[in-house]
């Protein structure tokens, strides 16, 4: 018997569709996200040149295997680099929070 319930997808929530690609598959995973911090742009500089580069932070439902350098192309066709991942942890009892393997509800990644 299992006392763990799963986590369901709230498309109100995730409401955009995007694709992940990995280096290592051929083929292209959907995931749902939502955007966490809109679109930014930078100023940095790249061998004594000024080059402006956008960074957009999405929350991705789920616990698929991110890495850096994966490719993420947005709703709109826009695709873009994942630079920096964070884990969202979630367990309900608070209880036994501290003596379970954490599971991981979702995912914030920034894009470049």
């Amino acid at each position: 018997m299992s006392f763990k319930t799963p986590i369901y997808c709230d498309r109100r929530v995730y409401s955009f569709k995007g694709k992940w690609k990995s280096p290592n598959n051929d083929i292209a995973e959907n995931i749902f996200y939502f955007v966490r911090e809109p679109l930014q742009y930078a100023t940095s500089y790249v061998n004594g040149r000024e080059e402006i580069k956008e960074t957009l932070t999405i929350c991705v439902f789920g616990s698929k295997p991110f890495a850096k350098e994966d490719t993420i192309t947005l709703y709109n066709g826009k695709t873009m680099k994942i630079v920096g991942i964070t884990l969202n942890e979630f367990e309900a009892n608070v209880l036994i929070r501290d003596l379970v393997k954490p599971r991981y509800e979702s995912v914030d990644l920034i894009l470049e």
